[in-house]
């Protein structure tokens, strides 16, 4: 019988699986789809619980073999579901050139199966995707540097290249030999509640205003011409917005709309908004009940 903490992990991907879709934005703004590096490159995705002091030395030392790792044909990235501008500033800190990527709610860790089944975190965990599209090594924890550079060396079929020659540490500056695929991500737009109204009250607006708050918060008090999506139904619910395009989204305080509009610019949303304060600072006509 499998105990507790069997039963909240997964086990991760089976080795010759097809490999999950993933498409996330990485603290650079760039928008990584899986699907560019299919035939080209093997990409190997290192899912992050924490930004603390441990994952940052171990970061560094894979960094510290990036050239390694593209010299066989591999990406290497980092994914947490931190936004991207604490990504940005964590990278900055260490002074590595691997970029991180944003990933709102653990979705794509869920797809690898490298989040828990009930909090949206990712947790230590490696994925090897293959040139082929498939799952090449699948594997919790954060394995020595060495040893992945030797899997991927296997799969890649050449042995290991040697490390490069000692030199001066640089500090991060992005744009190191290998550059990622992709177009830069919309960016989120942070607007007052009055500018929000704005945009929703135009003539023929094609905004869409959307509450992810709980449903006891949505019925207390809501503006009347809001469509609700709780933000933790938002991943598979999304398509009943009907569009990925000019969407006003609001909470009570300005943060879980944050994450739900940076989620949708991780999926390719153009024209997001957030709006700033919430319904506590909500300008517009308010109504309650069911």
């Amino acid at each position: 019988m499998p105990s507790l903490i069997e039963f909240l992990r997964w086990k991760p991907l089976a080795v010759g699986s097809p490999a999950t879709g993933l498409s996330l934005t990485a603290d650079d703004g760039t928008w990584i789809k899986l699907q560019d590096f299919k035939g080209n490159l093997h990409v190997l995705l290192v899912f992050l619980r924490s930004l603390d002091e441990g994952t940052g030395a171990w970061l560094r030392g894979l960094d510290a073999e990036r050239s390694r790792f593209e010299a066989l044909d591999c990406a290497v990235f980092g994914v947490n579901t931190s936004r991207t501008d604490a990504l940005r500033a964590w990278r900055t800190g260490l002074g590595v050139e691997t970029f991180l990527l944003y990933d709102p709610l653990a979705l794509a860790a869920r797809g690898y199966r490298a989040s828990g089944r009930v909090a949206p975190v990712c947790r230590d965990q490696v994925v090897l995707v293959g040139k082929d599209g498939t799952v090449r090594l699948a594997e919790r924890g954060l394995p020595k540097v060495d040893r992945l550079l030797d899997i991927v060396a296997t799969v890649e079929g050449r042995d290991p290249p040697p490390p490069p020659p000692p030199a001066a540490p640089e500090h991060a500056t992005g744009d190191g030999q290998l550059r990622t695929p992709g177009a830069p991500a919309a960016a989120v737009r942070d607007v007052a509640s009055a500018d929000a109204l704005a945009l929703l009250q135009e003539a023929d607006s094609p905004y869409l205003l959307v509450d992810v708050r709980t449903l006891k918060e949505f019925r207390s008090q809501r503006s009347p011409i809001a469509r609700h999506i709780p933000l933790d139904e938002l991943p598979h619910r999304y398509q009943e917005l009907g569009q990925t395009t000019h969407l006003v989204f609001v909470c009570q305080g300005g943060g879980r709309s944050a994450s739900a509009a940076e989620f949708m610019t991780s999926i390719g949303a153009t024209h997001v908004v957030n709006v700033l304060g919430g319904m506590s600072e909500w300008s517009g006509e308010k109504v309650s009940g069911s």
